[in-house]
């Protein structure tokens, strides 16, 4: 047995192999052990619903839904250890959008409003990032959303794929240069970028043809 560079690891005379021996220590600390939160206080991106019958919010990781006047609170999540985040509700009323970074990376899921039913999961790319701003098309079809990078993205929901739709040219945060804004019959999603000059335009991008105008 042997220490090296901080790590401990076994060294055997008669073949001459090294192996590493796996040592993990878990503080014992209050505040990382499983306990009970009232997250009343801490609800953040909250939401109505289209018949404003229920809202829905993200706290502590978790994405819950509560009623306007009478029922229970749902957690639509329940998944300690895992992020969920940035939840939007569908204009047609039967789902929820949110990303969670439940395989390593984030992802969208979309989950029904109910709680119950499959998840369906989307890989939003190989490059990790961190993702904001769901916007749902008003036909419950597709979500745009942007991503750190200041790349705003647009994904059907039946086909899984999310498409680029444009790159914003400065930094800000949480894109809001870009807020995109779908038009009523889906067609078209608006939003605003800067050019070379600093001075911003707006821009439409065609769901149809897949192209940007100014």
């Amino acid at each position: 047995m042997y220490e090296q560079f901080g790590s401990i690891g076994l060294y055997d005379l008669k073949s001459g192999r090294r192996t590493t021996v796996p040592i993990t220590i878990a503080g014992d600390f209050p505040e990382v052990r499983e306990r009970f939160v009232r997250v009343g206080t801490a609800l953040t991106n909250g939401h109505p619903s289209p018949t404003a019958a229920r809202a829905v919010f993200e706290a502590h990781g978790e994405i819950l839904t509560v009623p306007a006047e009478k029922g229970d609170a749902r957690n639509l999540t329940g998944t300690p250890g895992v992020m969920e985040r940035d939840p939007a509700w569908s204009p047609d009323g039967k789902s929820i959008a949110y990303f969670s970074d439940e395989s390593g990376e984030y992802a969208l899921h979309i989950r029904p409003q109910s709680g119950t039913g499959d998840v369906v999961k989307i890989a939003l790319g190989s490059a990790p990032s961190i993702y904001f701003a769901p916007r749902w098309s008003p036909d419950s079809k597709r979500v745009a959303y942007i991503d750190s990078h200041q790349t705003l993205w647009c994904v059907d929901v039946d086909a899984k794929k999310p498409v680029r739709v444009d790159k914003d040219r400065y930094w800000s945060r949480s894109g809001d240069i870009l807020q995109p804004a779908w038009s009523p019959d889906s067609k078209w999603l608006a939003y605003a970028k800067r050019l070379p000059n600093y001075l911003g335009a707006v821009f439409v991008y065609s769901a149809a043809d897949g192209r940007a105008r100014r």
